[in-house]
């Protein structure tokens, strides 16, 4: 028996030959009337789609067209959105927003009505908190190339500087300034958010350090203070050699973390989920007190280790004045 795939209603199923009992055992109902099949995933993107078959009129928005247009950051309990044209009542499943778009906010992708990269990242802005909305629109900047471009023209517009606007306005420009379109991932964004509003703002994406012939990528650096940060989603990685060479050159991450500290660099490790059976007080062991009053690479290892309990610190390697005595392989902290 031929089983179409979902989101498919219940018409269309009898219509495709798929008798009531075959329903009942090979699809899943997703809600009153429409189904999905039984090797589908039941996420944002088969309820979005199926949103946008029982509403062929509506415009899918927020996270559902930020998930069309692939961002990888959204939770995996978000509800569909859609714009509709009039009002209705929506369920606590679904997220409605009415009244008209203009037509140069809305798009198709794939069949699917969908508003554009710069409509969905004024719709984040104003939905979600800053830090989820700024993850948010990197993301998006990293899957759609014409995105940042687009929003630096909107900051740039005469208009924007003219006029107040509301509070829509407000976050939107407030995320768009707390951009960095070189991002790797969202939890480097998130980590990088967190440096910020402490006042560790001199952190950037994808800095480069060149260490003998190889070039080592962080996933966040503070160049002046000699502090690379590393997350589990974008491990310490060599970019390529200096020289021109094959980035292909089979060297182990602990190898690269050991030249990197050699050059003077204090590595901080990020890791999502904290590790089983290792205490917290254990990981930050490698910082000498760990006393976030005193050096400042301490008190950014103490407050990422607060909100990720896995953080790990290498410190850079001292040389004693005998071994280096004029300072050029490491730091003398």
């Amino acid at each position: 028996m031929n089983l179409p795939s979902g989101p498919l209603t219940t018409s269309e199923l009898a219509a495709a030959g798929v008798t009531r009992a075959a329903r009942r055992v090979h699809y899943f109902r997703i809600w009153r009337g429409m189904y999905g099949r039984n090797d589908q995933v039941d996420g944002l993107d088969l309820r979005s789609r199926a949103l946008a078959r029982l509403f062929p009129e509506g415009v899918l928005r927020g996270r559902s067209a930020a998930q069309v247009w692939g961002d990888d950051s959204i939770p995996t309990d978000c509800v569909p959105e859609i714009w509709l044209p009039s009002t209705r009542k929506a369920p606590a499943d679904r997220i409605y927003r009415y009244g008209e778009l203009p037509a140069y906010s809305v798009t198709e992708v794939d069949g699917l009505s969908v508003t554009t990269p710069l409509r969905t990242c004024r719709d984040l802005s104003a939905d979600l908190g800053f830090e989820d909305a700024v993850v948010s629109v990197e993301r998006l900047c990293a899957m759609v190339a014409e995105l940042p471009a687009q929003l630096r023209a909107v900051m740039l517009h005469p208009s924007n500087a003219s006029q107040p606007g509301g509070r829509r306005a407000r976050d939107f420009d407030r995320v768009v300034r707390a951009l960095d379109t070189k991002s790797l991932s969202a939890l480097s964004t998130r980590v990088r958010l967190e440096l910020a509003a402490a006042g560790f703002d001199r952190f950037v994406h994808a800095h480069r350090v060149r260490v003998g012939p190889r070039t080592i990528e962080f996933a966040l650096a503070d160049p002046a203070a000699r502090c690379g940060i590393v997350t589990t989603e974008v491990p310490l990685s060599a970019a390529g050699r200096a020289d021109g060479g094959p980035a292909a050159d089979p060297r182990s991450s602990t190898d690269l973390l050991t030249r990197i500290r050699q050059a003077g660099w204090t590595v901080v490790i990020v890791r999502d989920r904290a590790r089983e059976g290792v205490p917290h007080a254990a990981r930050l062991r490698q910082i000498p007190g760990a006393d976030p009053g005193s050096d400042p690479i301490e008190k950014i290892a103490v407050l990422l280790a607060a909100r990720w309990p896995g953080t790990e610190v290498y410190p850079a390697v001292v040389y004693d004045s005998a071994s280096d005595p004029h300072g050029i392989w490491g730091s003398r902290r």
